[in-house]
């Protein structure tokens, strides 16, 4: 674990093995990154990422938003999303747990925090947990629990300060293409099999993504196979054949023409370069 990254404490053996969070700077979430982080992806958790300085764009939900300074960014998991950074940023990031009664919203926000207070607030909070998680106490899973719940707060706060959004037709329909790609990326679906299970016709779906966020919904569906690649060749020991098979390719050397194609390496080599 490096100074800019903060997991747990090393919990004794009888404790509950719940997901616990990790809190790691902007800088270090990016160095993390298994594949480019403007290429769509989903994680099995939710996301929060707290912008103190810089520019960018985020896509969520296959809808395009810009970010500044004091930015909130909340990924619900199973979302499609991706993230875009210029001039030096900095900010924290921290994947949560998947805690329902934490409080957290079930869709994406994006919400500024425009007062002293506010900003100052997220930063103690952001502070209080990694201190908490940094060393092992008695009730230091509950203490993990009520920081996060307090960031949960937080949010809710300032979400009920903004007007309530409501979606049309065509950003529900995004969002539910968003999270049906999410969980059936290994399904080797095309994206025909998708735009059928929205009732929609390929073409219309690719016309609405092609206005979002610039790329059509074949694109998306790529990036989020190949990230989906990526991860399991940098994170486990998983045969190349097996990857392939696991995401729904149907022989290893498509496969590996698909990976190429994307990230400019076969699936061996990236591994190699990344480890």
């Amino acid at each position: 674990m490096t100074s800019d990254q903060f997991e747990p404490a090393e919990l004794p053996t009888d404790m509950p093995t719940k997901r616990l969070p990790i809190v790691e700077t902007l800088a270090a979430a990016q160095r993390r990154e298994a594949w480019k982080s403007d290429t769509a992806r989903s994680l099995d958790h939710p996301i929060l990422f707290w912008i103190t300085r810089g520019q960018g764009r985020f896509m969520v939900d296959c809808r395009l938003r810009g970010v500044g300074p004091n930015t909130a960014v909340y990924i619900p998991r199973n979302t499609l999303f991706s993230y875009e950074m210029f001039a030096q940023p900095q900010g924290m990031v921290i994947s949560l747990p998947n805690n329902e009664d934490a409080g957290f919203p079930r869709r994406a926000a994006l919400v500024r925090a425009t007062t002293v207070q506010a900003q100052g607030e997220l930063g103690g909070l952001i502070d209080a947990l990694s201190r908490e998680m940094a060393q092992l106490r008695t009730g230091q899973r509950r203490a993990i629990q009520a920081h996060v719940m307090m960031i949960a707060v937080w949010l809710d706060r300032l979400l009920s300060d903004q007007p309530a959004e409501n979606l049309g037709k065509s950003d529900r329909l995004l969002s539910k293409f968003s999270h049906v790609v999410s969980i059936g990326h290994r399904d080797g679906k095309s994206i025909g099999e998708f735009a059928s299970d929205l009732n929609v016709t390929p073409t219309h779906l690719t016309r609405l993504t092609q206005g979002s966020v610039g790329k059509p919904a074949s694109a998306l569906l790529n990036e989020r196979v190949i990230n989906a690649a990526c991860e399991a060749l940098l994170h486990t020991d998983q045969p190349v054949k097996l990857i392939s098979e696991r995401l729904g390719f149907s022989s290893p050397a498509y496969f590996t023409r698909a990976f190429q194609s994307q990230t400019g390496q076969n699936p061996t080599t990236f591994r190699k370069s990344r480890r």
